[in-house]
């Protein structure tokens, strides 16, 4: 009997310690259960229930919303005149308030939910201002290896935009003084579908960042940047639209070495001429006709890399006096020419005339014969061997002809007249386009 009392009193024990161990497992298990529960809130389903009624297709609410907008410029390449226009690789930066997005912080498995990153699903049910790039010619948003966006929200209901994007805007150019100008190319943002009674666009605080090791251009120099206000009026309404504009001064040093010192050695390999003989027809000839041909074939190619402007540039004006001055010295070689030969004939007839009245034939000399005329053509011979000219000249009966002193005076004062002339157009052109 005491033994089956003993038994009892072990079996109760058992009992109650199985329902003690069962309680605490269920314990455990709804504590476990709530901890998964608390575990499973996840950013994704507390924003779902932020969402509520969210209506994305409307704007925020109560008066038009203030969109601070900002850049990040990773890159800025590939200016074109040909084209107009320029590439650039930017972080866009914008900034607004939805106080329909305001929640109260909390903590959520540790996670201090006071700033919330969105993930991409999210995108598509939150409003999300409508910026575009008016002057924007092509454009693309980054995705390798993931998208390059990143949309945060905060407690105020502030949001964070900022997308990585690469972008080719056109930049009217104004070339009257190239290679010698400075252009400044726009970046225009601007709502698409909102007018100035909906949203307004400002700037953050720090509009344009950027590296400046980032910026070294091939042909270009970085010099500033200033924003300017490009709302404008449609026959929709005025729609917002901020600008930053980039100032941009071409480096010359790539046009002074394959463009300016090669012309200015063609112009002064073409005076060379005035210090060769003007019976050196030949050399004198070649060198002008090189000269001229060359500078031609310079200022063709250089025409074929720029647009087809109806008004003059700065390299038309240079290239264009470079011709001159190398096609004058041809000419100048022409008129030397010309006048070296103009008293040959005459010459001659005079100079046989003398020789007739040295040997005793003063009638013959004053009436030529058929005779005279093939002795004449003898004397010119005789005078381009220089053998009887010098004969006579120490006689004193022949003289130079005034056209060839004429000539190599021509030649005296173009030695000192084309370089002078040269030096003054350098002096009013660099005034002109540089500081001007």
């Amino acid at each position: 009997m005491q033994a089956d009392g003993v038994l009892m009193f072990i079996l109760i024990v058992l009992v109650i310690l199985s329902s003690v161990h069962l309680a605490d497992a269920k314990k455990n298990k709804t504590k476990t259960s709530r901890r998964n529960k608390r575990r499973g809130m996840t950013t994704s389903k507390f924003v779902t229930n932020i969402l509520k009624g969210y209506e994305r297709q409307d704007p925020p609410p109560n008066g038009p919303t203030n969109v601070r907008l900002g850049i990040y410029i990773n890159s800025f390449y590939a200016i074109s005149e040909q084209t107009m226009d320029y590439s650039l690789n930017v972080y866009l930066r914008q900034n607004w308030t939805d106080r329909r997005l305001k929640f109260k912080p909390r903590k959520i498995n540790g996670i201090n939910t006071t700033e919330i990153k969105l993930e991409d699903e999210t995108w598509n049910k939150i409003w999300i201002p409508d910026v575009f790039f008016r002057n924007e010619k092509l454009a693309k948003y980054h995705d390798i290896t993931t998208p390059n966006r990143l949309l945060t929200l905060k407690n105020s209901g502030m949001l964070w935009y900022v997308s990585k994007i690469t972008a080719t805007l056109s930049c009217p150019m104004k070339l009257h003084k190239y290679p010698l100008d400075t252009q400044t190319c726009p970046m225009m943002f601007e709502s698409f579908g909102y007018t100035t009674d909906t949203l307004v666009y400002d700037w953050l605080d720090n509009p344009v960042e950027m590296d400046s090791g980032q910026l070294d251009l091939p042909q270009f120099r970085f010099v500033k940047f200033f924003l300017k206000d490009c709302s404008q009026n449609y026959t929709t309404g005025s729609y917002p639209c901020l600008s930053v504009n980039f100032v941009l001064k071409r480096d010359i040093g790539y046009y002074m070495i394959q463009l300016y010192i090669p012309s200015v050695l063609i112009v002064i390999l073409s005076w060379v001429a005035f210090w060769i003989s003007i019976d050196a027809i030949p050399a004198r000839v070649t060198i002008g006709l090189l000269t001229v041909l060359t500078m031609t074939t310079q200022s063709t190619g250089n025409r074929s890399q720029l647009p087809r402007v109806s008004y003059i540039k700065a390299i038309d004006v240079w290239m264009s006096m470079c011709l001159i001055f190398v096609f004058a010295s041809l000419l100048e070689f022409a008129v030397v020419n010309v006048f070296s030969r103009k008293e040959i004939r005459q010459s001659a007839r005079n100079t046989f005339r003398k020789r007739a009245l040295l040997a005793g034939h003063a009638a013959a000399a004053a009436q030529p014969t058929h005779q005279e005329e093939i002795a004449l053509e003898q004397i010119n011979i005789i005078n381009n061997g220089r053998n009887f000219r010098e004969a006579m000249d120490k006689r004193g009966y022949v003289r130079d002809p005034d056209g060839r002193q004429k000539a190599r005076k021509i030649d005296k004062i173009s030695r000192k007249a084309f370089p002078l002339a040269f030096l003054t157009f350098n002096i009013v052109y660099w005034t002109a386009y540089i500081f001007v």
